[in-house]
């Protein structure tokens, strides 16, 4: 037999080493039983969120946020130019304002902030109510005048506007890109 404190060889049912000294065996004590508890359930880790499609500004999106930067202000600059005046009125002063808001709701959509989806959303109901009220404002003067103001070139520009805003209120609501980017569309 070996001793197990010092490996080396001792007589057989020797308890105390003759050269170490200690007890030749070990003496292990069992070990204390496990505590019974209710079994756990644990429920798997969510998985992180597969992403199919494009992702990222780019595409429509990317144009979006172009036409919000961009062209929105040149818009400005242009009609400013061509008619000073129009921005001491209301109407010209809150088209100023819309432009404004608009550029930078395009400018958070493009560095991909999370709260630029929640001022989309404000910036379509401000165009759907300047709509409402200016088509508003063209009837009460088509009656006050007694003729067809709707044929007035403002108008049809107004709702091609519209059309184009609806378009892309539509891709905001239905895109993948917008979805994979932002993590929710509109």
């Amino acid at each position: 037999m070996f001793c197990t404190r010092c490996g080396q060889q001792i007589p057989d049912a020797t308890e105390i080493c003759p050269l170490c000294g200690r007890e030749a065996s070990l003496r292990l004590d069992p070990p204390p039983p496990a505590p019974v508890t209710a079994p756990q359930f644990h429920l798997p880790a969510p998985l992180a969120p597969i992403v199919h499609g494009p992702n990222g500004v780019k595409g429509w999106l990317l144009v979006y946020c172009l036409t919000l930067t961009m062209l929105g202000p040149a818009f400005v600059v242009i009609n400013f130019s061509a008619e000073p005046s129009r921005f001491t009125n209301p109407s010209g002063l809150m088209e100023t304002i819309r432009i404004a808001y608009g550029m930078v709701v395009g400018i958070l959509l493009w560095t991909r902030r999370p709260i630029s989806l929640l001022l989309l959303k404000v910036y379509f109901i401000i165009i759907a109510a300047q709509f409402a009220l200016f088509s508003l404002d063209m009837v009460a003067l088509s009656l006050r005048q007694h003729s067809s103001v709707f044929l007035a070139p403002t108008f049809p520009a107004l709702a091609i506007g519209a059309g184009i805003t609806l378009l892309w209120f539509a891709y905001f609501r239905k895109s993948v890109r917008v979805r994979n980017t932002f993590g929710a569309n509109l």
